[in-house]
């Protein structure tokens, strides 16, 4: 099949779809190859649902280890801090413990742009994974040499950033629109799965033992993708096209409309290419309105994630709980209660995967956004009127109830949905550009908030910095609700035309 395509885009000259549509005519008949009509529907239907899973299961176990990154500093500060009979570290020392990983970010977002796009995404999450591993066995084998620790911590934290575009990036390419916005959101959930995880171990190990049990997510992960085949929008930005084709087979089928959208997809490079010369500098890209007009949401969206305050919970959770329940309160409490969290957590994002089979992003991201604001507003409030006087003896039901409304509303749209959809909104030739920059945006602020949160507890008070999470939350919404687009359902190309020509201007492919 593949002989009677050629290697090039540049081969190609002014193919057009329909000649496209005659060079895959020998792979048209397959489905007549099939015994019976089970059969056919088992090939075309079932088998490239299955393959784009296990692959999507691949990183989602490299997310597993992300989550314990963020997860295991709740764990890991208290057991240095209070540890008997070690050596003593400092406050200040031991902050930086949770605040490494994610100044680490800012570097992994960095190398995943240029790494996604030259190597490959295959071979960068494979470099990933071994690094990944590697991190977690230094922080597993530090003996509380704190260097070592941080070290380890600096090294997880960058492989955190680097998976941070390029997991979705990596998904989004390889699966049907249909299930795109299931595959994308289980990132999400396995970012949670990995920081409840994380605490489980740390709960009842000694955080040693607990490293090196993450260290086996992002291992298994890396077995299961070194059979994956490379992403076939990769393969036909770099002119395999021969590589491309059996790749996007595998992936997606032999269908009629799966093999109308990969001549769309070559069709539309090969147009692109005509004009390579002209649009080869970053420069000229950034002037494109399919690059800069995604940028511009996805950074926003990121930085609302980070502002809303989901992962200065996972990184302070057991701090947080004791000051809800009440500070005289016995610690294994706290413990109890970081772990409903985390379990809340992962049954919100659960239903955010299976949400999203349905409803749209765009609902979901306003809903989610509204009430997360409502929600940080009210236990600020709640936890003022305690400060104040006015109410004399705290609720921890009243206080965890408003903290569990939070973990639900805001895992189920506001979290997760730009993981899902900064994989969905650039295109092919500026997605590992757009990416790396949206989630190294995100990157910043997140070392921002968790860096800061124990200062803003101390000056302002636990009230005083839901207060902010909430009203930053609240003014993001407002972006989101004029600035949002909705891509359910819909084709990686048909997205981008739509910031290309805006709604339904100019191009017959736009229908947002």
């Amino acid at each position: 099949m593949c002989d009677a395509v050629p290697r090039k885009l540049s081969d190609m000259g002014d193919i057009t779809v329909p000649e496209l549509e005659k060079i895959n005519k020998n792979t048209e008949n397959e489905k007549e190859q099939c015994d019976t009509k089970d059969e056919c529907v088992s090939t075309d239907q079932r088998s490239p649902f299955r393959r784009q899973a296990i692959i999507s299961f691949g990183v989602f176990m490299l997310t597993l280890g992300a989550g314990g990154t963020s997860g295991i500093s709740a764990i890991l500060i208290p057991q240095l801090a209070h540890a008997k009979g070690k050596k003593n570290f400092s406050v200040e020392l031991v902050s930086w413990v949770a605040a490494i990983s994610s100044l680490a970010l800012f570097f992994g977002n960095l190398m995943a742009g240029l790494l996604m796009d030259r190597l490959g995404r295959r071979l960068s999450t494979l470099l990933l994974a071994a690094t990944f591993v590697s991190g977690w066995l230094i922080i597993g084998f530090s003996y509380d040499k704190m260097y070592l620790i941080l070290i380890g911590r600096f090294i997880t934290g960058l492989c955190q950033g680097w998976l941070g575009p390029l997991g979705p990036v990596y998904v989004g390419e390889i699966s049907s629109p249909a299930y795109r916005g299931l595959f994308l959101a289980a990132l999400s959930l396995g970012i949670a799965v990995g920081v409840f995880m994380s605490h489980l171990f740390g709960t009842f190990l000694h955080w040693s033992l607990a490293s090196l049990l993450c260290g086996f997510f992002p291992l298994f992960g890396g077995i299961i993708l070194y059979y994956a085949p490379e992403s076939p929008s990769w393969l036909a930005s770099k002119n395999r096209i021969d590589e491309c084709i059996m790749s996007y087979q595998w992936y997606r089928g032999n269908s009629v409309a799966m093999k109308t959208e990969l001549d769309k997809m070559i069709a539309d490079l090969t147009s692109k290419q005509k004009t390579q010369g002209k649009l080869k500098t970053l420069a000229a890209n950034i002037k494109k309105p399919e690059f800069y007009k995604p940028l511009g949401i996805m950074t926003t969206f990121f930085v609302i994630t980070q502002l809303c305050g989901v992962n200065v919970i996972c990184a302070y959770t057991t701090d947080m709980m004791k000051e809800l329940i009440g500070r005289g309160s016995n610690s294994s409490y706290a413990y109890a209660a970081m772990l409903s969290i985390d379990l809340l957590r992962c049954v919100s994002l659960a239903a955010a995967c299976m949400m999203l089979r349905k409803s749209g992003r765009r609902p979901m991201a306003i809903f989610s956004g509204v009430f997360t604001s409502l929600s940080l507003i009210a236990l600020a409030l709640y936890l003022y009127l305690h400060s104040s006087g006015v109410i004399h003896d705290k609720s921890p039901f009243i206080s965890l109830g408003l903290m569990a409304f939070y973990i639900i509303v805001s895992n189920l749209g506001i979290s997760p949905l730009p993981w899902n959809m900064v994989g969905e909104l650039f295109a092919v030739e500026t997605k590992g550009v757009g990416s790396g920059i949206s989630v190294m945006m995100t990157s910043i602020a997140f070392f921002a908030v968790v860096k800061t949160a124990p200062s803003m507890f101390l000056s302002i008070g636990h009230h005083g910095t839901y207060l902010f999470y909430g009203l930053s939350t609240l003014c993001g919404t407002i972006f989101l609700y004029f600035c949002l687009p909705e891509t359910k359902e819909k084709t990686l190309l048909q997205i981008e035309e739509y910031f290309r020509y805006g709604k339904k201007k100019n191009s017959k492919e736009v229908d947002i």
